[in-house]
């Protein structure tokens, strides 16, 4: 995924009392101390390496599932796999919510997520006489390996591939690309948990080494969650509706590119609130201890962004030509997500967090 995260002055809040429980008071800075580590805590483990475990899991899944469609090349095995890979595609796309961290140091977003697919030097592959082993799979241009690549084998170009016109060059691909899905998947679980990723975010200001203030590893949250908002309605969306080319769609075989964008919109939402499967504690309740005015705001804007895609009936492909106004819609919805979390909340957490 090409980031591209549009950089806005800071507006400054007024201090808002409502939503003040008689308990607080904003002349004791302390009052939310033991909150704002038990969110860094809870949203560490509940939402960000929970999210990378499932990730891992449902890899596995896939690749078992593309086993047995190599050894038993039918529909039902074909569909069988398709519906793994939107299965990792739905975390995938919530984890852009929270893209910081070893996903963004260790260079693995556009490992696993570039498109467009390049036809060209994919048939070529093809056509070579190269083992599509994992290693070599690894050592492929970006646009060589990852989802989209394993999507275009397994739905082909005009997404109705049946499973008698898998070749056998295309298997060996197929299998070496979920293999080193896989490899990626597990680099990311592995740095989060055993690497300590989990620990640097949930010890920001008390020991870490990543985020040697609360407050940095709270604004580092709130520009993931703005810097998707800003990809989804600017670069995902606005670049093939500009162009009015279907071919710059994210995820145009499998026809799941209004799916993929919606996911990365709920991935701001889990964040915000701090849940992935298990709830927790999240910047929600940062913020409704002083702002519920903005807690409500947030969740509005959301709900108002995830209503504007579900409003486009068809694939994004066609949409961009035949629902434009409906496209233009979703993009400003977006937006207004995106300046929402800029323009107030990311102001809120300098405010309240040091």
């Amino acid at each position: 995924m090409n980031r591209s995260i549009t950089k806005v002055a800071l507006v400054a809040l007024p201090l808002t009392l409502l939503g003040l429980s008689c308990s607080k008071s904003n002349n004791n800075p302390t009052d939310t101390s033991d909150l704002k580590t038990e969110i860094l805590t809870e949203t560490a483990a509940n939402v960000c390496t929970a999210s990378y475990e499932d990730m891992y899991a449902k890899t596995q899944d896939l690749l078992s599932s593309v086993t047995t469609l190599n050894t038993t090349t039918t529909d039902a095995n074909l569909a069988a796999a398709r519906d793994k890979w939107k299965a990792i595609r739905t975390t995938w796309e919530q984890t852009e919510g929270w893209l910081f961290g070893p996903i963004e140091a260790n260079n693995i977003d556009p490992r696993i997520d570039t498109w467009p697919v390049d036809f060209n030097a994919l048939d070529n592959v093809l056509k070579s006489s190269n083992t599509l082993n994992e290693a070599y799979i690894n050592s492929l241009d970006e646009s060589l390996k990852g989802f989209h690549p394993v999507e275009y084998i397994l739905w082909g170009k005009d997404g109705n591939k049946t499973a008698g016109q898998f070749t056998a060059r295309e298997k060996e691909y197929l299998l070496g690309l979920t293999q080193n899905l896989l490899t990626l998947a597990k680099e990311v679980r592995d740095v989060w948990t055993t690497g300590g990723y989990q620990h640097q975010l949930a010890n920001a200001g008390k020991g870490s080494t990543e985020f040697t203030t609360q407050q940095a590893a709270y604004v580092q949250i709130v520009d993931a969650m703005n810097g998707i908002c800003d990809e989804v309605a600017n670069g995902k969306m606005k670049e093939p509706f500009d162009a009015q080319d279907p071919n710059l769609e994210e995820s145009p075989f499998a026809k799941n590119s209004i799916i993929d964008f919606t996911n990365n919109i709920n991935g701001v939402l889990d964040i915000y609130q701090g849940r992935f499967i298990k709830d927790g504690k999240g910047l929600e309740d940062l913020v409704r201890t002083n702002n519920l005015s903005l807690d409500t705001e947030i969740k509005s804007k959301h709900a108002a962004a995830v209503a504007a895609l579900k409003a486009i009936t068809v694939p994004f492909g066609v949409a961009i030509t035949t629902q434009q106004s409906l496209v233009q819609n979703a993009m400003i919805k977006v937006n207004d997500l995106a300046t929402v979390l800029n323009d107030k909340l990311k102001p809120y957490v300098i405010q309240y967090v040091k």
